[in-house]
Formats: C-alpha cells, sequence, structure tokens
C-alpha cells in the first residue's frame, strides 16, 4: 500500500470523527468531495472539483482538516487543498451553489437560519480558527491530577450555569485545560448545536476590545460577549494590570452572570495570586467552583502514551513506554510531542520503536540536554553499590535486620523518584501497598528526625538521578 493509499484512509477517519460536531450535511457537501492528492514532507495536499468547495473549505475548514490529519498521523502536517478542474456532477456544483448562497444571505441580512448546519457553522465563527472540535471527555485521559477538574466540566455539561458558575480551573500549562474547556463546548453543542459560544484568550480579549474602541464599534464588541451562552477564556491572568480591560470584563461578567450564562475562565495560577487582578474580579470568580490539575502522576503519564499510540495505530514497547513516562514528567503537551516525533520516525522510515530512538526524541525536545534515565532497575543498581544488598535480596522474604532496611530505603527511592503508585511498588516486592506505604513512611520519619541519614539518603538520590 503506498503513502497515498494510507493518507486517503485516514481522510475517511478525520471525516469520520469531525462527523459529531460540523454535521453530515457539512461532511457531505464540502469535505467528501475532497481527494488525496499527494503527501510530501509532512505536507498534505487535497484536490477538488469546484471553486466554491475550494473557497469555502480555504476560509472555514482548513485549520479544522489539519488538526484532524495532525492527531489521527500522531505528528503536525500542513494542509493545502487545490482545484483540479470543473466538476461534471451538475447536481453536487448545485448543491454547494445552494448553500453557498444561504450563508451570503444570512450574513447580508442577519435573517433567521433555514437549517441547523447553516446555524451551526455560523455559531462556530465566534470560535477560534484552531479550535480543536476533537477534544471530547472521552478522549480525555482521567487520573489522580485531574479528576476533580474532569468530574467539574462534565457536570457543567450537563448542567450549564446551573451548579458551577463560573468554573475557573487552574494549573500549569500543557496538563489539559485547554482540552477540557472544548470538551465542555464539544459536549453542550453536541446536545444543543445552536448553542452560542464565545471562546478566546486573555491577551486576544484585550487586543479584540481595543481594535473596537479605536473603530468605534463597541456595540459590537457587547454584542458578541453580552449575548453569548457561554463565554469561555483561556489565560484569563492576560488581563490583569489592564485596568480597561479588566473595567469590560467586570461588567460583562456581570451581565452574563446575572442572565445565567456560563462562564468557564482557565489560567496558571489561583486567582488569589493573580497578581495586579482587581480585587472585585478575584472574589467574582471565586463565586463558583475551582478546580486545579497538576501534573500527571507515572501511571498517568503510561496511560496517556498508551492511548495516545492507541489513537494513532502505533505500537510502543513496554521498556520504551516506561522510559518515556519515567523521563517526560513535566506536562502531558511533553508526552505528545515525543509521541509525534516517534510517529513521524516510524511512519516515515518503516522501522519499528526502538529505546534509541526514543532517547533521540528526548533528547530532541529536552533541547539536546540528556534525559534523567532513572529507572527502577537503577535504583536496584544505587541500593546494592551502597548496601551491598541484591535485587533478589530486596524483593525476597529475607528479614534480616540490614536487608529489612535496604528494602524499605529502595521503596522510598522508588516512590520519591519515579512517583509509582503504592499498589504498584507493592506488586514489585510481592506485598501489598499496605506494606509498601509503611516501608516510605518508616524511611521518611527517620528522615525528619536524623540529619545524617537525611544527607545520606539524599546523596544517593543525586547519584541515581545525575
Amino acid at each position: 500500500m503506498s503513502y497515498l493509499d494510507d493518507i486517503s484512509n485516514i481522510w475517511e477517519s478525520v471525516k469520520a470523527s469531525l462527523l459529531q460536531n460540523l454535521g453530515q450535511q457539512i461532511i457531505t457537501l464540502w469535505f467528501d468531495p475532497l481527494k488525496v492528492h499527494s503527501y510530501d514532507n509532512n505536507k498534505i495536499t487535497l484536490s477538488c472539483q469546484t471553486e466554491f468547495n475550494l473557497k469555502v473549505v480555504k476560509e472555514r475548514y482548513i485549520d479544522i482538516i489539519a488538526s484532524g490529519f495532525s492527531l489521527s498521523l500522531g505528528f503536525d502536517v500542513d494542509v493545502d487543498v487545490i482545484f483540479t478542474g470543473k466538476t461534471t456532477d451538475v447536481d453536487q456544483l448545485k448543491k454547494q451553489m445552494h448553500l453557498n448562497n444561504s450563508n451570503e444571505k444570512e450574513n447580508n441580512t442577519s435573517t433567521a437560519e433555514n437549517n441547523d448546519n447553516i446555524k451551526r457553522a455560523d455559531d462556530q465563527s465566534l470560535l477560534p480558527q484552531n479550535y480543536n472540535f476533537q477534544y471530547t471527555f472521552d478522549n480525555f485521559i482521567v487520573g489522580n491530577s485531574n479528576k476533580f477538574a474532569h468530574a467539574a466540566c462534565t457536570a457543567v455539561a450537563d448542567r450549564p450555569a446551573m451548579d458551577y458558575n463560573p468554573l475557573f480551573i487552574y494549573g500549569p500549562s500543557g496538563l489539559g485545560k485547554t482540552h477540557l474547556m472544548s470538551a465542555v463546548v464539544n459536549e453542550i453543542r453536541r446536545k444543543k448545536p445552536d448553542t452560542r459560544v464565545v471562546y478566546i484568550k486573555g491577551d486576544e480579549f484585550t487586543n479584540e476590545m481595543i481594535e473596537c474602541i479605536a473603530k468605534y464599534e463597541m456595540s459590537k464588541f457587547h454584542e458578541k460577549y453580552r449575548n453569548c451562552d457561554i463565554l469561555l477564556i483561556d489565560d484569563i491572568q492576560f488581563i490583569a494590570g489592564k485596568d480597561s480591560t479588566q473595567e469590560e470584563f467586570f461588567h460583562t461578567f456581570n451581565n452574563l452572570y446575572e442572565s445565567n450564562k456560563q462562564i468557564i475562565l482557565t489560567s496558571d495560577r489561583p486567582p488569589k495570586d493573580i497578581q495586579t487582578l482587581e480585587d472585585r474580579l478575584k472574589t467574582r470568580f471565586e463565586w463558583g467552583l475551582i478546580a486545579d490539575i497538576q501534573p500527571p502522576d507515572f501511571e498517568l503519564r503510561v496511560a496517556i502514551i498508551k492511548k495516545k499510540a492507541e489513537q494513532i495505530n502505533i505500537n510502543i514497547p513496554d521498556d520504551v513506554l516506561n522510559f518515556l513516562a519515567e523521563n517526560l514528567r513535566s506536562n502531558i503537551r511533553q508526552l505528545e510531542g515525543a509521541i509525534k516525533k516517534l510517529s513521524a520516525k516510524c511512519f516515515l522510515s518503516g522501522q519499528n520503536i526502538t529505546i534509541d530512538m526514543a532517547k533521540n526524541c528526548i533528547a530532541e525536545l529536552l533541547g539536546g540536554a540528556e534525559p534523567i534515565n532513572v529507572t527502577v532497575e537503577k535504583i536496584f543498581t544505587a541500593v546494592f553499590k551502597k548496601y551491598g544488598i541484591n535485587k533478589e535480596d530486596l524483593i525476597g522474604t529475607k528479614r534480616n535486620k540490614d536487608i529489612a532496611q535496604a528494602r524499605h530505603i529502595t521503596i522510598y527511592l522508588i516512590r520519591a523518584i519515579t512517583e509509582m503508585s503504592f499498589p504498584n511498588i507493592g506488586r514489585l516486592f510481592n506485598r501489598d501497598h499496605t506494606t509498601a506505604m509503611a516501608s516510605s513512611d518508616r524511611i521518611s520519619e527517620k528522615i525528619s528526625k536524623d540529619p545524617l541519614f537525611n544527607l545520606e539518603i539524599e546523596g544517593l538520590i543525586k547519584d541515581i538521578t545525575d
């Protein structure tokens, strides 16, 4: 099978994944006539046979298509559409001309929409061009670090403006805040396609306001932001310190809240920690629910890698999977970047994924820096060098004082360095999770009471992670 055959099959999958959010009419009229024309240097070119098709797709859907391909392939690609000649399908051309004229008429006259799909396409103009319709609750991986925020978002999607309004989600970049916000929108629009949604970043809110002031179009600005059903602002911290923006947002917030419209905000920190944000805004942000997202633990990182690999149909061996999870701890975006690089190398070279390939990918992601490369085996080796107790005895049943102490230390180090869960540590040592937890707690207590022992453990950790 050729690359073009592969890409053509992927194109069918992309269309299927977009069907739920765009609707069958849009897929049939604008997407189905597109054919894969070429693939070269991470650029996919689609062809169409009507100029209407070319114009509409390039103006409205090119970013959505590119996002769909990138998600399906596992690495970023550019997408272009070309016109290859006039169609002989008169019925298809008439349908496209009719829908195009209907949209133009609606834009010019602001009359009532003729059908749900035209209404849906019009509403999407309030979403950014690079908005990801494929972020859903189904493909969001839930773990201890994000389950509270996930539960809050699903509740809002089920009952907008009823329970948690506003919803404020905070946490470091790359942990899934935008995914959850988008999932809320996509779920609500799935149930009620005509929901008016405005989604924007904090700095873009300021820029748009300034532009409207300069053009004497603040009434247009108010119409957009104060008459929506759901307002979502990503990185709300960027309005801090901007007096006019905060004044405008204060009135926008009040208007929406009093109209029982849902407000969802994200930030890299909780409201109380946003310097130069007006107290009256901090107070309002705290009226609803504040949910945080923390960096993923080892188990969640493994689950994310498995899910992403499954989505793009690549096989990642267990040793590579664990290596990635152990070395990429900062955020989910970093994990996705590594998987994209591995997928691209695998797809373009035809080779299987190896640990060396993973090391190269991580080195590229970390700017050439060496990965931490801390594995459980490395911890066992360090303990053996320090205390002379081998792995067989550490995971065995011997209970003399020296072996037991080394075993406790090993369990503590595995928990502290790799963030492995106690149930998994327990299985590693053929014990239950409560035993593993007790061992770790014993070492933690000794560290707090014995400065020399604390230095000993710190030295071990330094040797292992260097």
